[in-house]
């Protein structure tokens, strides 16, 4: 995984810019969870994230990637505070913003569209987190960039 695309990047990443005067928007009717929509990589990018404060708790990052069986594709990146991991939050937290990306995101894309778990074998906490999210994975394979072996799930969502 590219340093970029390590949520725990984005933690250290969104605290520091909140040091510096950034805020992100509330998502409405929730708890806490706030989005910020850029682009990153050359795509469509949406940082969710859950405050306490000026703190981040959890990150959930949806990055636009090449198009999946002519649908569009976004990765998921996820991370969880240290202090907060085995506490159950993680699973449901995803679920949530899935639900709140299907609802976010740009009608152009369609009905359908794909998103993408790409996760390194020897993460075993987000392989356990992926599986209960997504079920059986679609492939292994290897990172093209890292040349670490790498476990995908692609998911299919129709909205």
């Amino acid at each position: 995984m590219l340093e970029d695309q390590n949520p725990m990047t984005g933690f250290r990443t969104l605290e520091q810019a909140f040091s510096q005067g950034f805020r992100m928007k509330r998502v409405p009717f929730t708890d806490g969870i706030f989005i910020e929509k850029d682009i990153a990589l050359g795509a469509e990018r949406y940082t969710y994230a859950r405050l306490k404060k000026l703190k981040v708790q959890q990150i959930v990052v949806l990055n636009g990637n090449q198009p999946l069986n002519g649908l569009p594709c976004f990765c998921l990146f996820y991370g969880t505070l240290e202090e907060l991991r085995g506490k159950g939050l993680t699973v449901s937290f995803i679920e949530k913003i899935l639900e709140q990306f299907k609802k976010d995101l740009h009608k152009r894309y369609g009905k359908e569209y794909y998103i993408e778990a790409l996760i390194e074998t020897d993460n075993e906490a987000s392989l356990a987190i992926a599986d209960k999210l997504f079920g059986e994975p679609s492939h292994d394979g290897v990172d093209e960039r890292s040349g670490v072996p790498t476990r995908a799930w692609q998911y299919k969502v129709t909205r």
